[in-house]
């Protein structure tokens, strides 16, 4: 008997028994996918069960995060099977970036923080259902709360990993820190920002504290501005006015404007409904004037303009309905003529007293530390930490300012993470080689 036999027959098992077959390990893609799985899946499902008993809310997401992500920050350096390698992994980050994405679609498509009987006349039976599962606030949630504990957790272990700080890796580290720090900006928005309405008048009251209001319904709170806000003056500055090519809306019991176009020869304008019109004659200073009529010939007329200015003009349209082009007869703005569409009608007219901008003259602050200001739609005015915004006015009280005022304490944080990883990428991209150690070429011997 060979050694080799011999041996085998010795490490055979008594009574013919055969040896059992050991698990194969598991790859190190099958891991991370199984355990990004039980990750989100469990977020999802602890979050959501929670969530019965404690309502969504901006306190909610906020401790929620933090409790949550410092649990799992923490259970991810003791735990063995590998799962710190699992929050740093690529996979996990797709898995969790497409929950995020899910779940932003979700409170998209769903308008969020509706009261429920809104839900319930344009959803039907679905409504109660999006309110009962809390989908009504999705970004306020316990579960969307779990997303972001475990994008801290994901992002904190990366940077751990990397440690410690080097030339060579500061860019990465910053770039996480970056991460980190508008996550915290975000959240002390969610919890201390302040939105609400300021309603002034020229000459009028001076207003000390703004109407809070939650997704644009009054509160019935009040938030100190902790200075004093008077309107000094408020302007309406009014368009020119001009000729245009009006489109209105007849489906409904009264004509809707829904758009108006430049009077432009020879441009198609698409309307809705598949209709189209395009102008094909302009006379911009509309008269007319007899053509010379030949023997036996009736004299006519033919329509001509005095100018190129716009004085007085006329158009001949061209309207395509169904498929069918036809011309229209002339229309003269000064008549307000019209042709009719399949839902509307297309108005020749002069539009006057459109109102270009709104602005508003103000003073802040208190006693002889003020400071004068001009807040107008794309030019906010901030002052001690409150930022202004125009948003209304009255055409009936030209007297009449609305304006928005918003206090965000953690925006600066939010730009400041964005700014940090902005410089983070530059500093990888374009710097970080420049400390990486390179190896001496190998000298070749003769």
């Amino acid at each position: 008997m060979s050694p080799s036999s011999s041996s085998a027959a010795v490490a055979a098992p008594k009574g013919g028994d055969a040896p059992a077959a050991a698990s194969p390990a598991l790859s190190t893609a099958e891991r991370e996918s199984r355990q990004a799985t039980w990750l989100v899946f469990g977020a999802l499902g602890l979050g959501g069960a929670l969530q019965i008993f404690i309502a969504p809310g901006p306190w909610a997401l906020v401790l929620g995060s933090v409790l949550a992500g410092a649990f799992l920050f923490g259970l991810s350096q003791v735990m063995p099977g590998k799962w710190r390698d699992t929050l740093v992994s690529f996979r996990f980050i797709a898995v969790l970036l497409f929950a995020l994405s899910l779940a932003a679609v979700g409170g998209t498509l769903i308008l969020q923080n509706k009261p429920m009987a809104w839900y319930e006349q344009r959803y039907g039976l679905v409504g109660s259902l999006i309110v009962a599962l809390r989908l009504d606030d999705i970004f306020h949630s316990l579960w969307f709360a779990g997303f972001v504990a475990l994008f801290f957790a994901s992002v904190a272990n990366s940077a751990i990993v990397r440690w410690p700080v080097r030339l060579k890796n500061v860019g990465y580290w910053t770039c996480h820190a970056g991460l980190l720090t508008s996550l915290l900006g975000a959240g002390a928005s969610a919890v201390f920002s302040v939105r609400g309405r300021v309603d002034l008048h020229a000459g009028g009251e001076v207003a000390r504290q703004v109407m809070v209001t939650k997704n644009g319904l009054p509160t019935g709170e009040a938030a100190a501005l902790g200075f004093d806000l008077k309107l000094d003056r408020f302007d309406l500055v009014r368009y020119t006015p001009e000729y245009r090519v009006a489109y209105y809306d007849l489906t409904g019991s009264q004509a809707r404007l829904k758009a108006s176009f430049d009077p432009e020869v020879g441009v198609k304008h698409l309307l809705p409904g598949g209709d189209s019109f395009k102008i094909k004659k302009l006379f911009p200073e509309f008269t007319t004037r007899p053509v010379a009529a030949g023997p036996g010939e009736t004299p006519r007329l033919e329509y001509a303009s005095l100018s190129d200015q716009m004085k007085n003009p006329a158009a001949v349209l061209e309207v395509t309905v169904d498929g069918d082009p036809r011309e229209t007869g002339l229309m003269l703005a000064a008549r307000h003529d019209h042709v009719r569409t399949r839902q509307g009608a297309l108005v020749f007219e002069r539009r006057e007293d459109e109102v270009k901008a709104f602005q508003s003259h103000v003073t802040a602050g208190t006693g002889t530390d003020t400071r004068k200001a001009l807040v107008s739609v794309n030019d906010p005015f901030t002052y001690n930490g409150w930022t202004f915004y125009q948003v209304n006015y009255d055409p009936k009280d030209p007297s009449y300012s609305g304006l928005e005022a918003v206090r965000d304490p953690g925006v600066n944080w939010v730009f400041l993470g964005f700014g940090l990883i902005c410089l983070g990428v530059f500093y990888m991209f374009y710097l970080e080689d420049r400390f990486k150690k390179r190896k001496a070429p190998v000298a070749v011997k003769a």
